[in-house]
């Protein structure tokens, strides 16, 4: 079994047809800001969804863009790296129905057929604690109680308040302990947020778009990287972005109420030039308060940035000898999952597989920090086995275990809102893309990051180009509390019939 992980160093490369990077020189070293007359170029910084959408937006407002990625390769967490020879997701992902923003643009870059409907949702308990082999469904009363939970949330007006989503939880004295950690799991596996850290509104949200934007969820056909980020990098190349990668921003200085100059960093030489355009940062949070207090008094609010939180996502592939017979094709939910896990065998969903190929997101991946990872490996192994029927350690040929500890993903706290900052800035010339930045609840992760880039590239457009037609952005769809009130009546003796079954089993 060989345990590998992913720490890559940035290298320059670049799509066919970009040119340097203005202001650039052919030797090590820095050189000064030159004072140039305004232009109407866009540059964007950081080549995650978030910039990429923002890119592909502002080409489309017949604007001049460049864009500048640190690593080799666009798509932060939504790319993959090739490691041993093999293409490895930084996750599993996901596109439920509510995704308005990001499968309109991928509409409208020609790839809708790089995604494919799935099917049923799987979840699955072990069968007793501490054996392997085996598992069951989860119980009608434990279904009936958490559906009943989560109605009991949309209920909830969260317009001038916000909680953690435990302390709704736990003030819920009707949910059973199981039924509890059940939530709880169902929220921290595709946000990797524990529950006493993490927004009720923010799940409130997502639940409720969820709701308003039934259908079935799509995945992709094969790793993103292939079927979605590289032929996005070539449609925005063909709109005439030029795309730069292995250029980090590493410093930037403001002059009165514009951002004057940025340094950019690459394997051969540091630059400092003038920003004579505008600028969208579409780096994550994190990386903006390392540009000092200047910049982060700038947004809108000021500083608020520096107070947000984000949290690893771990990701553990196993390649396996053989295919597990039994095992489902669609996503599957470990039910009381000691690390969260959720997984898909992508071998049997993927072209080019024999066997199975399970890519699990390890949602609790912060408890394993202090372990070597081989040993982490063998704990998520091992309670991976409680759960798929024969499977063996003997049955791995290869692992890929990514805590991702230092790439997170940001997490809404209770009140967070009030923290995220505006796309647009104090500096008539500095703009904001990111999954961080202001958005009604709800609209975090992949959908938040495209829906921020588009965001981004309107608030270049009231600058530059007002006299065209608005970005186009969707609203994330939600459920007014009163109804969900009316449904929380109607459903309560189940609710009560539900909790008394489970008090006698």
């Amino acid at each position: 079994m060989n345990d590998h992980h992913d720490v890559p160093e940035p290298e320059s490369t670049e799509t066919p047809g970009a040119t340097e990077t203005p202001g650039t020189t052919d030797a090590p070293g820095t050189t000064d800001a030159p004072d140039a007359p305004p232009t109407d170029e866009v540059t964007v910084i950081g080549g995650g969804l978030a910039g990429m959408t923002a890119a592909w937006a502002l080409s489309g407002l017949g604007l001049p863009v460049r864009l500048l990625e640190a690593a080799p390769e666009l798509g932060g967490k939504a790319g993959a790296r090739r490691i041993d020879g093999r293409t490895e997701d930084h996750g599993v992902h996901i596109f439920p129905t509510f995704y308005r923003n990001t499968l309109r643009v991928i509409d409208e870059l020609g790839l809708t057929g790089s995604l494919r409907p799935t099917g049923k949702f799987h979840q699955i308990r072990p069968a007793r604690p501490g054996t392997h082999g085996g598992s069951r469904a989860t119980t009608v009363a434990d279904g009936l109680l958490f559906l009943y939970g989560v109605i009991d949330l949309l209920a909830q007006d969260y317009t001038t308040r916000d909680e953690s989503l435990q302390d709704f939880l736990r003030s819920r004295r009707y949910l059973t302990e199981e039924t509890v950690a059940d939530i709880e799991h169902f929220f921290i596996a595709s946000t990797a947020a524990e529950s006493r850290a993490a927004s009720a509104a923010e799940f409130r949200g997502s639940i409720a778009a969820f709701l308003r934007r039934p259908g079935r969820i799509r995945m992709p056909r094969g790793d993103l990287q292939h079927w979605l980020i590289d032929p996005f990098q070539q449609r925005l190349a063909a709109a005439g972005v030029k795309v730069h990668t292995g250029h980090q921003l590493t410093a930037a200085t403001i002059g009165g109420r514009r951002l004057r100059s940025i340094t950019v960093r690459t394997p051969d030489h540091t630059t400092t030039e003038a920003v004579t355009g505008h600028l969208v940062l579409a780096v994550p949070h994190g990386r903006v308060t390392e540009l000092g207090p200047d910049l982060t008094g700038a947004l809108l609010p000021a500083h608020g940035v520096r107070e947000l939180n984000s949290r690893p996502l771990g990701a553990l592939h196993l390649h396996l000898h053989r295919r597990l017979p039994q095992l489902p094709a669609e996503h599957i939910r470990l039910v009381g999952s000691p690390h969260a896990i959720t997984l898909l065998d992508v071998g049997q969903n993927w072209a080019g597989h024999r066997t199975t190929v399970l890519n699990c997101v390890v949602g609790r991946v912060e408890r394993l920090a202090h372990l070597p990872e081989a040993e982490a490996v063998a704990v998520l192994v091992d309670e991976l086995r409680s759960y798929l029927p024969g499977f063996e350690p003997a049955d791995i040929e290869h692992v890929c275990y990514q805590p991702h500890l230092t790439a997170p993903y940001f997490t809404p706290g209770p009140g967070t809102d009030r923290l995220r900052p505006q796309n647009g800035t104090a500096l008539t010339n500095l703009h904001l893309a990111g999954d961080y930045c202001a958005a009604p609840p709800g609209m975090t992760g992949m959908e938040g990051a495209v829906s921020s880039g588009l965001r981004a590239a309107e608030s270049v457009r009231r600058a530059l180009r007002p006299q065209l037609p608005p970005v186009r952005i969707d609203a994330i769809p939600t459920v007014s509390p009163a109804t969900a009130r009316l449904v929380r009546t109607a459903l309560a003796p189940l609710a009560v019939a539900a909790r008394t079954r489970r008090r006698r089993a």
